[in-house]
């Protein structure tokens, strides 16, 4: 079977194998009901919500959605691999470390134009109260730097950037994909969560491999921990 090679267009739009409404709707609701449960608890059983528990609540409700929304979007893999447009191994590699680079070459690009309208260097708010909160719960290292990325790449760049794709071309998936993606996470970098989206959305439109924006996105949230524990 031939595979995509590494001068694939972006705009080769993507397809998605049938049933999509159940099978990504699903996902979303999972990662809403995991995120959201904390949230109610403290206002109807404030006493339950100890740090350990929003610690393992996180970490279970995280990985059961993961497996489940894998298995949800197995049939789209399915056909990627049967339809020949997947990357190889080489290529899959290669992209991972062509995506950092990317990533972190757009986020310097976007510090600097911030840094330009605000005068300064605004410390990322969202960075910061995740540092805080695994500090205080470390249990939560495991969701920010391995299971959230996963989650977000299935979500985000799968299945909205994905469908997005597949009906409208790259540059609008990847427009509105981004900028959902930089509200969801409610800090004042929303630049360079476009920055970074943008990275994540090419390197997937590239291969066709969701390992790739995962791989992106998950070194990123390990080195911003190591950076900030070192401090």
């Amino acid at each position: 079977m031939a595979t995509l090679n590494s001068n694939q267009s972006i705009n080769t739009r993507f397809s998605m194998a049938p049933n999509i409404r159940l099978r990504h709707l699903t996902p979303i609701l999972l990662y809403a009901f995991v995120q959201l449960f904390p949230l109610v608890l403290s206002e109807v059983r404030p006493e339950w919500l100890t740090e350990t528990f929003v610690g393992l609540w996180l970490a279970i409700g995280f990985g059961v959605t993961i497996v489940l929304s894998i298995l949800l979007i197995w049939p789209d893999l399915k056909q990627y691999k049967a339809q020949g447009i997947q990357s190889n191994l080489n290529d899959t590699v290669k992209w991972i470390g062509l995506g950092i680079l990317m990533q972190y070459g757009l986020v310097i690009v976007a510090n600097l134009i911030e840094t330009a309208i605000s005068g300064e260097l605004v410390e990322s708010m969202n960075t910061q109260n995740i540092a805080d909160m695994v500090e205080v719960i470390p249990l939560m290292i495991l969701p920010v730097v391995l299971l959230g990325p996963i989650i977000e790449e299935i979500l985000f760049r799968h299945i909205l950037f994905g469908n997005l794709n597949a009906r409208f071309g790259f540059w609008i998936a990847f427009g509105v994909s981004s900028i959902l993606f930089a509200l969801i996470h409610q800090d004042n970098r929303f630049l360079v969560y476009i920055a970074m989206s943008f990275a994540f959305s090419y390197a997937y439109a590239k291969t066709r491999r969701l390992i790739v924006p995962i791989a992106i996105h998950a070194f990123n949230n390990a080195l911003v921990m190591l950076v900030l524990f070192l401090m």
